[in-house]
């Protein structure tokens, strides 16, 4: 028996599915969806692979035999192999890492000198603490602060004391070395976190009747399911239309017809609220699967659903593989939302997932948002999806009153500050009643970047090729692209002048900013330095709402999908730099964060309100947006999607590469562009085709490493991808490239 097996770590020049022996004791256990150990290349190192094929024969000669098993069963269906299959093909990854991806994480293994390592277990939180009569002699500056900082707060996990003292890990196993800590692990719970009933934030969960606009969408959606040809459909309804109404009510209907559904929301903060309520209407019924949840955590849920103990998933892009069978929906909220897209290999879209799956089920898809992505809009406007409208807030709510406030008025009468003169008047207002204020500046740190008032040169990190931003917490400059930090000094390393300065402002400042403005408000910053653990999400958010705080100011992880009942002001304290990214898709992102973040306020009985602060109040995105005015919106940017040549009117490939060495990195995006041309030339290609480039990205130059790209605008279609697959094998089958990076990626 021959088995064909996709190995792990393979280059993807090289990759497909290799001819190994199946030796006799087991001919009767192995299957397809089986994962082995074999022996791969020269040296036969020993890799991971999966079954994907039994045979009787090979052309091959002299064929090794399989080391072992490691599944006694099949651990993918045939669904699930399809998947896999549809990754490598259209997504342009290794046929393993596409495997890899359809798998939970807690279920891969390491094969390290032979022994297989099972990455499953418990998650912990490593924590650290001083050591009574610990030995402080001759420590470091930096072991000292880690001390220091140890004996102010009691205990603290590696990951907060390393941020808060910008320290590495190393400073704090050298301290457990030299027995001054003591360091300890912290058990976090196998089953996801739920709220009980009585600690759901109120208004939250609604099962009173539902609109009529809900209800039309509700029955015509049914139809679809119910129907031997279920269609795609886009729910498009303002914020706080009652979107959430209609999934439940959907996916109920659903079960009860004895069918699965998949629930998408695109981030990890949405998680915890949409849990919560679909826990709190489905029990046990529910499994909640996302990146933040230990490999404990998942491989537990997958279990729960691949057995049908659940039969309706929460989660997020990862969900979407969650391993049901008979599944009657999927909904995808928000989803517009750039985080459904993939970054890493395999650079896959949820959306292309489910609608993979859904053909597979004969299943309905539901897309929703009150932003949708232009080309979903495009789609349902022109017949491809059906259109489902929710125009007016649930329960009697309205819109929240908005407001554009110019800001070069408040330059003229020398308000220093972020906050403009008309918002801090809102703000005392809402303090006076007691009500909620939410405040969105869409950058994190203290200051935005250190600049030398002699030279003008910004202070970048080495790594990358963007600038510096500093973290007043740990008084250090910090790059959010690769981590590196280091001590901020006044020095200048370009002139040597002692004239740098801190210039612009970051969730941290503005914090600080709020604390002096309105000394007795209770404020809460949200954003990715203030977020340590999986839960930390929930427990602020469930603060917030229980009232614990007056003021929440973060980054766009506040921006969506939230709802809290007494929040009635929102502030945008900064938008201008977004619009002005030149990325094609910037007005939208900048439509959809403002449209999103305005539509928390004032979601409940409360009139909401909302101040939009900027320096061009001219803006037509910025007064579409004010507007809620979607449509508006959608019908400018079409026309100059369509006058650009940028989706929905083609696909856009994007083929990339990077490398240590820089002039390696522009002889590899020189030949891919030749290597384009020569199959164009032999007529190879037969579809209308624009190349754009080679061209730097944005950031040049990240984590040590150059990178350069082409544009490929075309159809997305086998001869396309056939194109771009033999482009990249061309070219990396050359020896001189062997230490660049090459990747392709739909946009």
């Amino acid at each position: 028996m021959i088995a064909k097996i996709a190995a792990d770590k393979t280059a993807f020049h090289f990759d497909r599915l290799f001819d190994y022996s199946v030796p006799d004791e087991l001919e009767h256990i192995i299957a397809v969806g089986c994962r082995v150990v074999v022996p791969f290349g020269r040296g036969n190192a020993k890799r991971q692979g999966m079954v994907l094929e039994l045979c009787g024969t090979s052309r091959h000669e002299n064929i090794k035999p399989i080391i072992s098993l490691i599944d006694q069963t099949p651990i993918l269906n045939d669904e699930m192999l399809k998947i896999a299959a549809f990754l490598a093909d259209t997504t342009f990854c290794t046929i393993y890492e596409a495997v890899r991806a359809v798998l939970p994480r807690g279920l891969n293994y390491n094969v390290d000198k032979g022994v297989l390592k099972r990455l499953t277990g418990d998650a912990v939180d490593r924590m650290i603490t001083v050591k009574s009569g610990a030995d402080e002699e001759f420590l470091t500056e930096k072991q000292q602060k880690v001390v220091n900082f140890l004996r102010e707060n009691g205990d603290a996990s590696v990951k907060e004391t390393c941020y808060l003292c910008a320290v590495t890990s190393s400073v704090i196993k050298t301290l457990v070395i030299k027995n001054v800590l003591k360091q300890y692990e912290r058990k976090v719970f196998r089953t996801p976190c739920f709220e009980t009933d009585e600690t759901v934030p109120a208004g939250t969960t609604d099962n009173g009747k539902l609109t009529d606009p809900q209800q039309k969408a509700v029955d015509g959606l049914l139809k679809q399911i119910r129907s031997r040809d279920p269609e795609c459909a886009l729910l498009h309804g303002i914020t706080g239309s009652g979107k959430t109404r209609v999934f439940l009510e959907l996916i109920q209907q659903t079960v009860q017809d004895g069918k699965t559904a998949i629930m998408l929301v695109p981030e990890i903060s949405l998680t915890p609220q949409t849990a919560i309520q679909f826990k709190r209407k489905f029990g046990e019924n529910v499994a909640v699967l996302h990146s933040a949840l230990s490999m404990g955590e998942r491989i537990d849920e997958w279990a729960r659903i691949n057995t049908g103990k659940a039969s309706i998933v929460v989660g997020t892009r990862s969900a979407i593989f969650a391993p049901l069978k008979n599944i009657g929906i999927i909904v995808m909220d928000e989803e517009g939302e750039s985080s459904y897209k993939s970054e890493a290999s395999p650079r896959y879209h949820a959306r292309d997932i489910a609608k993979f799956r859904c053909a597979y089920h004969n299943a309905a898809l539901l897309l929703a948002s009150a932003t949708p992505a232009l080309q979903s809009y495009y789609h349902a406007v022109s017949g491809r999806y059906t259109l489902y409208e929710l125009n007016e807030r649930y329960s009697n709510a309205v819109l929240p009153e908005v407001a554009i406030v110019d800001l070069r008025l408040d330059d003229l009468i020398g308000n220093t500050t972020l906050v403009s003169d008309v918002l801090k008047v809102e703000i005392n207002k809402n303090l006076e009643r007691k009500e909620q204020t939410l405040l969105l500046l869409n950058r994190r740190g203290f200051n935005a970047f250190a600049m030398c008032q002699d030279c003008l040169n910004p202070v970048k990190c080495p790594n990358c090729s963007v600038s510096f931003t500093y973290h007043k917490i740990n008084d250090c400059l910090m790059c959010h692209h690769c981590g590196y930090f280091r001590d901020f000094t006044p020095e200048c390393k370009e002139c040597a002048s002692v004239k740098v300065r801190l210039w612009g402002m970051g969730t941290q400042r503005i914090q600080e900013e709020l604390t002096g403005l309105f000394p007795r408000a209770e404020i809460l910053r949200m954003d990715i330095d203030s977020v340590n653990s999986r839960y930390d999400f929930e427990q602020k958010f469930k603060q917030f709402s229980d009232g614990e705080y007056d003021i929440m100011v973060g980054t766009q992880m506040i921006a969506k999908g939230l709802d809290f009942p007494n929040l009635t002001l929102v502030g945008i304290l900064a938008i201008d730099q977004l619009l002005y990214s030149g990325d094609y898709k910037s007005p939208e992102r900048v439509f959809a964060l403002l449209t999103q973040v305005v539509g928390r306020s004032g979601r409940a009985k409360k009139p909401g309100r909302a101040f939009i602060q900027t320096y061009t109040p001219e803006h037509p995105i910025i007064i579409r947006a004010a507007t809620q005015d979607y449509k508006s919106f959608y019908e400018e940017e079409i026309s100059i999607r369509k006058a650009t040549l940028n989706p929905p009117y083609c696909d856009i490939c994007v083929i990339g590469v990077s490398g240590t060495d820089e002039k390696g990195t522009h002889d590899a995006i020189n030949t891919v562009l030749q290597t384009i041309k020569d199959i164009i030339k032999d007529g190879r290609l037969k579809l209308p085709l624009r190349v754009l480039g080679p061209a730097k990205p944005p950031v040049y130059r990240m984590n040590n490493k150059y990178r350069m790209r082409i544009m490929l605008k075309c159809k997305n279609n086998p001869v396309l991808r056939s194109l771009v697959r033999q482009t990249l094998v061309t070219a990396g089958e050359r020896k001189e490239f062997k230490d660049i990076n090459l990747y392709a990626d739909f946009e």
